[in-house]
């Protein structure tokens, strides 16, 4: 498995160009996951440094199936993808969960989704769905469906592990299921289901929200062994902190990570 930070984790703290690739470089993750603010804000400094970690996903947010989608917002958003040399945009497939989104609205965010695509396609990119809840992707029926209406070439998927565990999928089954499309993992966990609820969006991306029931990989109340061991070898994986502490936390969690690989290996 390939083991990236996600920049995301530093999204409350100063954090430049030049720290992040240090960063990535000192611990020995294999690459980096940009946050589109931060590749906003930092995409200069990034290109101007002479050696730098590599890029396998830009994490982006666009309005699809709503009036506020342009398509210049997105070209922008897969050429700004390009620039970081990452070789896919992750995407939210909408904004409520499919079995609350009328035919219509579903419609809708299925037809930005393939403009999208499209434009990803021209540029040699792909678009991630995340699977996710308060999404068209929030359960691996859900999931499917939604690929298979669009059929398309440029839409793959950003299996987060954590959130197929809350639909209540056995994570190894539901990999399965989707592995033909899976090109990408997100990797955090929890306390319990009862703290599920603490990676509510308006909760997670305030610098005051709560942060109870957040905790290492390996710690939680998912157990993310049987899912390690059947992932391939090569697959690109990110670890997405979201409590305190965030350098020293996903470089903890990639140290077990590589024991557990060379533990295995071994066996």
């Amino acid at each position: 498995m390939r083991i990236n930070a996600c920049s995301v984790a530093f999204r409350h703290l100063s954090v430049t160009a030049a720290d992040l690739d240090r960063y990535v470089a000192r611990e020995g993750f294999d690459g980096l996951e940009i946050w589109a603010p931060h590749a906003r804000a930092l995409a200069d400094d990034w290109c101007a440094l002479p050696m730098r970690a590599p890029v396998p996903m830009l994490a982006g947010y666009l309005p699809l199936g709503l009036p506020g989608f342009a398509p210049d917002e997105a070209c922008a958003l897969l050429d700004l993808t390009r620039r970081w040399g990452a070789a896919q945009l992750r995407l939210f497939a909408g904004g409520t969960g499919s079995a609350a989104t009328p035919p219509a609205a579903q419609r809708a965010v299925r037809d930005d989704l393939a403009r999208v695509a499209d434009m990803a396609a021209a540029r040699g990119l792909s678009v991630a769905i995340e699977t996710h809840p308060g999404t068209l992707a929030d359960g691996v029926e859900a999931t499917l469906e939604l690929l298979r209406a669009l059929d398309h070439p440029a839409l793959v998927v950003n299996f987060d592990a954590l959130h197929v565990w809350e639909s209540g999928a056995d994570p190894v089954a539901a990999f399965a299921r989707l592995a033909p499309w899976v090109r990408h993992l997100h990797l955090k966990s929890v306390t319990g289901r009862d703290r599920l609820s603490v990676f509510a969006p308006d909760n997670i991306h305030d610098p005051q929200g709560d942060r109870r029931g957040i905790c290492p990989l390996l710690e939680g109340a998912p157990d993310w062994r049987p899912l390690l061991a059947a992932l391939p070898a090569d697959m690109p994986a990110s670890l997405e902190w979201f409590g305190p502490k965030p350098a020293a936390t996903m470089a903890a969690d990639l140290r077990v990570l590589r024991a557990l690989g060379a533990g295995a290996r071994a066996a």
